[in-house]
């Protein structure tokens, strides 16, 4: 460890913070992977889909549901939420393997795919590039005004501690495309999140190429950054949600372009359906309308889930309207947050707490707020959040009952995700507050 005597007392907080982060973390991977390893059909299986029995699936289905280019139309339909973007992007995949869709819905090709060598090599290929660009987005963001990063090492210790994290091994478990969408989202917000400079007169009058150059490589960078955010939200569609973070810059050409661009991204590829432009989007919205209701209360993260319905009583209506609510709240005043992380953080857990509709994987999220984290200084009562990634990086399971209310790990994480939502939130709206009442 770096000898911490020539630092200021907040930055030696955070060294501390974050070798201790370190510990915690590696700490209980290994007490999982001890329980794992004793019994590796046991509780800590959990972790996985369907307890490892469905592995890869999410990218073997939308493969399969891409075959002959009507996804919306055949099939269990109520599993095709996905924007056509996804479908257009994996129908290439379709080909490596002699898909059957003329019998059963669930019909066993597309399992059957996952042991042919040419289907999962390719499969291989795409996720390796897509942990490759998601590292290399959170590595930018770690050298950018970082504070504690002694080394690359200590960098690549803390992205090791995220692979191995309970959220990465059920996204690897799914072969979910949450990995490209969260590497799009944090290129996104590192290529356009940040200050720029206004160039006044014209550069090339004073011969100044230089600032040319500069404000060219910007416009790219910019355009660059736009194109990322575009593709999560015609992939994910709730990505979208990040787009405040270009009004909180008052960047509105920027925010205009993102969304004619979101816009193109998501409704060009119904052209490549097997049916009519309107008709496709028709099918779409019918899909997609099926798929919500089965999530009416089988949230696995927000404030609708089994087990807050449970403790409070309250029905999946009422609680689903305050989380809007609070979603509304919380992107009116994140920008007054002084500490970059916590912006990023409360804007993140507006876009995984409000949709009932995502799942563990959708953490990953996260993980880039949890690495600006150590980019600041903290005083020590800080070590709070550190407790509260840990925890929500564990892959450790448990369930127990409560009062007949059965409670995981997952709801665990949750509680603890609602807990750090609020207390943001009431801060936020305490900053906001203030920033009114100096300008007043």
């Amino acid at each position: 460890m770096q000898n911490l005597r020539g630092c200021g007392l907040k930055e030696r907080n955070t060294r501390f913070f974050l070798y201790s982060f370190f510990i915690l973390s590696i700490g209980v991977f290994l007490f999982w992977l001890y329980l794992f390893s004793k019994d590796i059909n046991g509780s800590q299986r959990a972790v996985f889909y369907g307890e490892a029995h469905d592995w890869f699936m999410d990218w073997f289905n939308v493969v399969y549901y891409s075959v002959g280019k009507r996804p919306y139309t055949w099939g269990l339909t109520e599993e095709r939420s996905l924007p056509p973007l996804t479908f257009l992007l994996l129908y290439p995949f379709s080909k490596l393997y002699e898909y059957d869709i003329t019998g059963w819905a669930e019909n066993e090709s597309r399992y059957e795919a996952r042991y042919s060598q040419l289907p999962i090599d390719m499969f291989t290929l795409v996720f390796i590039l897509s942990y490759l660009l998601l590292f290399y987005s959170l590595y930018k963001h770690s050298r950018r005004n970082a504070l504690v990063w002694a080394t690359d090492i200590t960098r690549a210790g803390l992205f090791g501690l995220l692979f191995i994290s309970g959220v990465n091994l059920f996204c690897i478990d799914r072969g979910n495309l949450q990995v490209i969408t969260a590497a799009a989202v944090f290129l996104y917000i590192y290529l356009c999140d940040t200050e720029t400079t206004a160039y006044a007169g014209s550069g090339a009058a004073h011969g100044d190429e230089e600032k040319i150059g500069s404000q060219n490589a910007g416009l790219l960078r910019t355009g660059i950054g736009i194109c990322c955010l575009a593709f999560a939200a015609a992939i994910k569609l709730f990505p979208a949600v990040m787009g405040v973070l270009l009004l909180y810059r008052k960047k509105w050409k920027e925010a205009v372009t993102a969304f004619i661009t979101g816009m193109a991204m998501f409704l060009l590829p119904f052209l490549w359906i097997d049916q009519p432009f309107f008709k496709a989007i028709g099918s779409f919205i019918k899909t997609a309308g099926e798929h919500a209701r089965s999530y009416l209360t089988i949230a696995e993260f927000g404030l609708s889930t089994p087990m807050v319905i449970g403790f409070t009583g309250l029905s999946h209506g009422v609680l689903q309207g305050l989380a809007y609510i609070m979603a509304v709240l919380a992107l009116i005043t994140a920008w007054s947050l002084k500490s970059y992380w916590k912006r990023i953080m409360l804007v993140t857990l507006v876009l995984v707490m409000t949709s009932g509709q995502q799942g563990y994987y959708c953490l990953m999220f996260l993980f880039l707020p949890i690495v600006l984290f150590f980019n600041e200084e903290h005083d020590l009562k800080d070590i709070v959040y550190v407790l509260c990634f840990v925890v929500i990086l564990s892959p450790l399971q448990r369930t127990v009952f409560v009062n007949d209310v059965r409670v995981t790990m997952r709801d665990v994480i949750n509680i603890v995700l609602i807990g750090l939502y609020i207390e943001l939130l009431i801060e936020a709206i305490r900053c906001t507050m203030l920033v009114r009442k100096d300008h007043a």
